[in-house]
């Protein structure tokens, strides 16, 4: 891998570690200047650590038309998402997603059956169809 810390530079002194913060998470390792240089080279001028590195190559392998620089902010804009919610408060993010598995259960049910009838779904008993279902049959407290 191209990326990967080679022999050191003629002059270079080895030991010299520098704390780097990565671009995508905000984890900060310690590692030479050759290896942030190479790391930066690859990822487009961005550093990211070796967890953020896999999720890129991972991405990349999803959509191949997906280039370096777009898998990076793509992962970048989905840290940034987790560590704005999840992190700040773990609490609200589970019940945020507990209200999106809802929400979906409910629309793939509308998908299903052309319309709904009075029920647990739909207590007024009115019918509605397939892309109407989810505002007439949305659960009161989401």
């Amino acid at each position: 891998m191209p990326w990967r810390l080679a022999r050191p530079v003629e002059g270079e002194v080895v030991g010299e570690a520098r704390s780097v913060q990565c671009e995508c998470c905000g984890m900060a390792e310690e590692c030479t200047p050759t290896y942030i240089g190479r790391v930066r080279n690859h990822f487009h001028g961005k550093w990211v650590c070796g967890l953020c590195a896999e999720a890129v190559k991972e991405r990349q392998q999803r959509e191949p038309d997906l280039a370096v620089g777009g898998a990076v902010e793509a992962h970048a804009a989905l840290c940034q998402r987790f560590n704005s919610t999840v992190r700040l408060n773990p609490k609200l993010s589970l019940a945020s997603s507990m209200r999106d598995i809802a929400r979906k259960s409910c629309q793939n049910r509308a998908t299903g059956s052309d319309s709904c009838t009075a029920g647990a779904d739909n207590p007024s008993g009115s019918a509605c169809c397939g892309a109407a279902r989810a505002g007439c049959c949305a659960l009161p407290y989401v």
